[in-house]
C-alpha cells in the first residue's frame, strides 16, 4: 500500500466489454471514427464528455524491451495514427512512452476528484499482433496481407467508470441513473395499499420504486431519502387517498404539490427517457 489516497477509482478487479476491430489499411480512419463517435457518444450521455482530455500514446524508441516489432513498423503505426487524429481535429497531447507494447493509442482521459488524471478508455492501432497470429486477407491485388487491429472499448472499465460517475454527480444522479428514482413515503399504515397501488403503476412502465414502510414520522422520512439523494418523493396521505392523486416532492425543486399518477408517469418517462441531466 502507497498511503494514497484514491476514492472508489482504485479497484480490485475490472470488468470491461472490448472490441477487436479486423480492417485494411484503407478502412482504418473510417473505423477508428466510428470507435471514437461511439465513446464520445457514451460519455455524453454520462455527462462526462465536457471533462475528458485526450493522449496520443507512443512508443519510447529508448526502451525497446517493453515493445514488439521493428521502428518501421512503430513509425508506420503512429504516423497513421497522427494523420487519423489530425484529420479528425482532434486536439491531443502526446503521451511518450504510454503505447501498448504492440502499437500506439488514444488514451481518453478525465480527471478525478482529488485532480489526478486517470485514464477512461482507450483506442489502440495495432499492426504488430495480426502478424503474431496468422492472420491474413487477400488484398484487391491478389496478395496476402496482414489487416490492422483496433481494440476498443465504449465506455471503458464499468467499475472505474461507475466511480468516476459516483464522484462526478456526489451521489446525486439524473433521474435516468438513479438506482432508486421514486420513493413513496406512506404518511400512516392505512395510506400503504393506496401506495403500493400507484407504486405499481410506475413499475409497469419500467420505473425503480421503493416504499419506506416503516413507523416513522413523515419528516423523517422525507429527510432519509434526501440523505439517499433520491431524484423523487411521492408522499401519500388522507387527501391523495380520497382525491385520487399524489404529493410530488423532487431533488431539485421541493414541493411540486399534488398531481395524477397518469401524469406523473408522463413526466418521468420523458425525464428518463431524454436522459435529462
Amino acid at each position: 500500500a502507497s498511503g494514497e489516497m484514491h476514492g472508489l477509482i482504485r479497484v480490485r478487479q475490472f470488468t470491461i466489454s472490448e472490441g477487436h476491430l479486423m480492417c485494411t489499411p484503407e478502412q482504418l480512419e473510417d473505423e477508428f471514427r466510428s470507435c471514437l463517435e461511439l465513446t464520445n457518444y457514451m460519455m455524453d450521455v454520462l455527462g462526462l464528455k465536457e471533462d475528458l482530455t485526450y493522449r496520443f500514446s507512443k512508443w519510447d524508441p529508448n526502451d525497446r524491451d517493453k515493445y514488439i516489432g521493428t521502428e518501421e513498423q512503430w513509425d508506420e503505426a503512429q504516423g497513421v495514427m497522427k494523420n487519423i487524429l489530425d484529420d479528425l481535429g482532434i486536439d491531443y497531447k502526446i503521451g511518450i512512452g504510454e503505447a501498448a507494447f504492440y502499437g500506439p493509442k488514444l488514451d481518453i482521459q478525465i480527471k478525478n476528484v482529488f485532480g489526478k488524471e486517470d485514464t477512461l478508455v482507450t483506442i489502440q492501432v495495432d499492426q504488430m499482433l495480426a502478424e503474431k497470429f496468422g492472420m491474413e486477407y487477400v488484398d484487391r491485388d491478389g496478395t496476402k496481407k496482414n489487416p490492422y487491429i483496433i481494440h476498443r472499448t465504449s465506455i471503458g472499465c464499468y467499475e472505474r467508470t461507475l466511480a468516476l460517475l459516483i464522484e462526478k454527480y456526489a451521489g446525486a444522479f439524473p433521474t435516468w441513473l438513479a438506482p432508486v428514482q421514486v420513493k413513496f413515503l406512506p404518511i400512516a399504515d392505512r395510506h400503504q395499499d393506496y401506495a403500493r397501488e400507484m407504486m405499481a403503476k410506475l413499475q409497469a412502465v419500467g420505473v425503480r420504486c421503493e416504499l419506506d414502510d416503516r413507523s416513522e414520522k413523515t419528516g423523517f422520512k422525507i429527510r432519509a431519502a434526501q440523505m439517499e439523494k433520491v431524484p423523487y418523493m411521492i408522499i401519500v396521505g388522507d387527501k391523495d387517498v380520497e382525491a385520487g392523486t399524489i404529493s410530488v416532492r423532487s431533488r431539485k425543486n421541493g414541493d411540486e404539490g399534488a398531481t395524477t399518477i397518469d401524469e406523473f408517469v408522463d413526466k418521468i418517462r420523458e425525464e428518463i427517457d431524454s436522459k435529462a441531466r
